[in-house]
């Protein structure tokens, strides 16, 4: 396995013990990826990489954004989306955290789709994020396996 399947595989794990909590609460324990965060920042800063730090860092912006937009929409994104994001872009980069993102707005999008359809959603209605970046980061990692 090369550096990036194991850095997706460390993501996985990551988000889908934040996504469970997220799943049944709605809610992700802020501790999971403030823990995440810390090792990230510190695997960047001492351990040895092939990857690009710039790379690395870089993929802190989507999730920042997505922490921005927490405070713009009053609370209706959840922090700890963002934080996981940030600390996930740290994690795999920016390349493949876009990349990721894209899945799971995809499948959210489709999710979304198939609850009006089936007359099961509502406007009010709230759908756990998490799951779906951890869905699309076990398709990244598969495909990283593969490729």
């Amino acid at each position: 396995m090369n550096e990036y399947a194991w850095r997706l595989l460390i993501l996985c794990v990551f988000w889908w013990m934040a996504a469970v909590p997220d799943l049944k609460s709605k809610a992700i324990p802020v501790w999971i990826p403030i823990i995440f965060l810390l090792a990230a920042v510190t695997a960047d800063l001492f351990l040895p990489t092939s990857i690009d730090k710039k790379i690395l860092w870089s993929g802190a912006a989507p999730g920042g954004i997505l922490l921005l937009l927490t405070l713009v929409s009053k609370r209706k994104i959840g922090e700890g989306d963002g934080l996981c994001l940030l600390t996930g872009g740290l994690i795999a980069g920016i390349g493949r955290i876009l990349v990721i993102l894209e899945g799971a707005l995809v499948l959210v999008s489709l999710t979304g789709i198939f609850m009006i359809a089936a007359k099961r959603g509502r406007a009010e209605d709230r759908i756990a994020f998490l799951p779906f970046l951890a869905v699309s980061a076990g398709f990244a990692f598969l495909g990283e396996l593969a490729g």
